[in-house]
């Protein structure tokens, strides 16, 4: 859409302006963009003022559309009277087809429009509204949190969903946020509750179910500018981003990959030194489930939330095949992780076991007392009478109560009982079935950030907008399960602003022994996919792959991720310092203008692909075909790129046919800025390469996430043999190590200094 309309600029300072008096368009002129809105039918949409050049179309009926109550469909509405016009706010009065009222409030940011409905303005009622804002059809986006998962592509059509919200176990992180980078805007309804999404062909819809008031977002630039202002208005929002912790970023463990929900003490300690003995590097370990008292499987063992009560001490006529207890020298075992230097972590939920007369199974002898504290506090989520409401989880079996996030007090008391387990952090891991009768997205934010406060890592798998945790894990993978999913799942999780991504546990969940040769195989095409994503995390050991081959190159990629930990962790805070996704960057986020990358990463070509930083481009051979495939398509964008391995120069863009990828292949190019930092004997040390032409500055955040050195190559043109680094912070040339036949240079990084590429 041109915008052959500008030159109608109202800029009215008059309050109640006559519905018959109204313009066919309203403008309102700011230095990037100018907003318009059609008064008949709230019409609206966006012009970049630059190329004058559409970023959001109107729809074609209905801009906004409302009704009272939660069970009908919204009507389409007109303004009536224009109430306050300026450069940053439009307040105009409107009223739908049955003639209700409500106020528009259309505000207007450098960066952003917000515009907020409120129908029950001035009226002290209880009445609640199904509110819609709708814009003409367009895409491609990518996004929408795990909505955006499960999908053929990363690429979001054909998408409607009336009933959007945590429902199920597949859809625990929330977030209608969406990007569209050919259209150079995003957008974001905040809200806890039941929301209305439609990417379609018809429309562009975001809407609320059953709320006073909605509130939608519109964000105007490149990718850069659209996350840093996102990141700012989530914050204004209460949705407020963690800073990442370094653990997180060096190899972890989840026993759950190899013991699944049969853990006992010696298993794990042995599982821990097997590892240790071959070279593995493991930082941090998940204990999620089996730690309770009680026999396995019984409706009475214990819980997350049976506090403090390890399986420590023999139980009679258990029938479980496991020790008993499990758990028998409770301090030892967390000894055996302090002399390791392992941070230890246990799963964790919010849901108490309900007494008997609640249809739950409490059992006061392995549940303690906690259940009963909360009740008499009124700790939990209330039902329609006030009692404690109850509700289907996953685990534990029978009824369970929720936490009351909402309630400080019973917030409080929750860390409380959580410090008694006495470890380093937590997997959270609320598993709820009854996600539509809570309807709240945000159950567990304040929970989690109550514990990020006492210093305590949280992995999260449940949240709304902004990951309340240090990173986020997906849902469960499994050998002979879609594995496409967790590809397409982690992109959509970075393109909603969540780059600090955990594909899941290497190898899934649930493998039996003696594996087949097709699952060996999986093993290590999985192994090199979570290697070159943000978070890696071993399970079933390695040492039960038959084939070396295989063998081996479960151990490369776990090498290498853990030489690279400190690059993975740096790009992570510079995802939560600006808002963009450096840690794990979609190429249609990171390369805007190229319509070549929009549709690439999806079941029909499989070209899975994002930047891994600033410096490196991912392109793992994975998805459904990872049993038959041994090449793979690559499309490199614009730039100069050098695979990792044989250090093969490539000019982009262009498409490298069939291009192998072995097993033992690391499927990475180095390209962009062209620095990559790596970790020797706890030092940090950059290696430069001859890559990009352009001027350009690198922030290396160091693990303690507080230093920070910066590279900065003023010159244009690339590097060569005849490169030059000074320490401008003790005004001294660095002598560089040469590496690989010349081909790239390596030095080392020190906290706070300040470094110049020369020639």
């Amino acid at each position: 859409m041109k915008s052959k309309g500008l030159v109608f600029l109202f800029y009215f300072v008059c309050f109640s302006v006559k519905a018959a008096n109204l313009p066919d368009t309203l403008f309102i002129k700011r230095d990037k963009y100018t907003f318009f809105i059609m008064p008949q039918g709230l019409r609206y949409g966006a012009l970049l003022n630059e190329g004058q050049t559409a970023a959001i179309s109107p729809h074609a009926q209905a801009g906004i559309r409302f009704v009272k109550g939660a069970e009908s469909a919204p009507l389409t509405a007109n303004a009536t009277a224009v109430l306050k016009q300026g450069r940053d706010l439009l307040l105009l009065s409107v009223e739908n087809k049955e003639g209700v009222k409500a106020q528009l409030s259309i505000f207007l940011d450098t960066n952003y429009i917000a515009l907020k409905l409120i129908p029950s303005v001035g009226r002290d009622d209880d009445d609640l509204y199904v509110i819609d804002f709708c814009t003409a059809a367009t895409g491609p986006a990518y996004g929408l949190g795990d909505h955006g998962g499960y999908g053929d592509n990363t690429a979001i059509h054909h998408f409607t969903d009336n009933d959007f919200g945590n429902r199920d176990n597949g859809h625990r992180f929330i977030s209608n946020f969406a990007i569209f980078p050919k259209n150079n805007f995003a957008q974001v309804l905040f809200e806890k509750r039941t929301k209305r999404v439609a990417i379609n062909d018809k429309e562009n819809r975001l809407g609320a179910v059953g709320v006073k008031d909605a509130t939608i977002y519109y964000f105007l630039g490149s990718p850069q500018v659209i996350y840093a202002s996102y990141k700012q208005v989530k914050v204004r929002e209460g949705y407020q981003d963690v800073k990442p912790k370094y653990r997180f970023f060096e190899v972890g463990y989840e026993a759950f990959g190899s013991l699944g929900w049969n853990t006992f003490q010696h298993s794990v300690q042995e599982d821990i030194d097997n590892y240790l003995q071959r070279g593995f590097k493991l930082k941090w370990a998940v204990i999620g489930s089996g730690f309770w008292k009680g026999e396995r499987r019984n409706p009475n063992e214990g819980s997350t939330t049976s506090f403090g009560i390890w399986d420590d001490e023999p139980q009679k006529g258990r029938r479980d095949g496991l020790p008993s207890p499990r758990y028998p020298d409770v301090s030892g075992f967390k000894d055996f992780f302090v002399k390791r230097e392992i941070d230890l972590l246990l799963g964790l939920r919010i849901n108490f076991k309900a007494p008997q007369q609640y249809n739950g199974n409490f059992y006061q002898a392995n549940d303690g007392f906690y259940t009963l504290q909360g009740m008499d506090s009124s700790y939990f989520v209330k039902g329609v009478r006030g009692e404690p409401g109850t509700y289907k989880v996953v685990f534990p079996q029978g009824n369970v109560f929720l936490l009351n996030s909402e309630n400080r007090q019973a917030v409080d008391w929750y860390v409380k009982g959580v410090d008694k387990w006495g470890v380093k952090g937590f997997k959270e891991d609320l598993m709820l079935l009854d996600g539509a009768k809570l309807n709240n997205d945000a159950k567990v934010d304040l929970v989690n950030r109550s514990l990020i406060d006492k210093q305590y890592l949280i992995m999260a798998r449940n949240g709304a907008y902004a990951v309340p945790g240090h990173i986020l894990r997906l849902e469960d993978t499994q050998y002979g399960h879609d594995q496409d999913r967790p590809v397409i799942n982690g992109l959509n999780y970075a393109a909603s602003g969540v780059p600090a991504v955990y594909l899941d546990i290497v190898a899934g969940k649930y493998l039996t022994l003696p594996l087949t040769t097709d699952q060996e195989l999986y093993f290590a095409r999985n192994a090199m996919l979570a290697a070159i994503s943000p978070v890696m995390a071993m399970g079933l050991g390695p040492w039960n792959i038959t084939h070396s081959h295989y063998r081996n190159a479960v151990k490369k990629a776990a090498d290498w991720h853990t030489k690279y930990a400190p690059y993975l962790y740096s790009a992570a805070v510079s995802s939560f310092e600006e808002g963009f996704p450096y840690a794990m960057t979609p190429l249609p986020i990171a390369f805007p203008t190229d319509t070549s990358t929009y549709y690439l990463a999806g079941k029909e070509h499989r070209q899975y692909a994002w930047m891994l930083g600033e410096s490196l481009l991912a392109t793992p051979l994975y998805g459904n075909d990872y049993a038959t495939a041994t090449s793979r398509d690559v499309y490199l964008p614009e730039g100069k790129w050098i695979d990792y391995e044989n250090g093969t120069v490539f000019s982009g863009p262009c498409i490298l046919q069939d291009y192998a990828f072995p097993v033992d292949k690391l499927p990475l190019f180095i390209g962009g800025k062209g620095i990559l930092v790596s970790s020797q004997k706890q030092e940090f040390y950059a290696e430069i390469y001859p890559i990009s032409e352009k001027a350009f500055s690198y922030n290396f955040f160091f693990p303690d996430g507080m230093g920070k050195s910066t590279i900065n190559k003023s010159v244009k043109g690339i590097i060569d043999e005849n490169v030059k680094v000074k320490d401008l912070t003790m005004n001294k040339k660095i002598e560089l190590e040469l590496k690989q036949g010349n081909k790239w240079w390596s030095f080392k990084l020190l906290p706070g200094h300040r470094y110049e590429i020369y020639k």
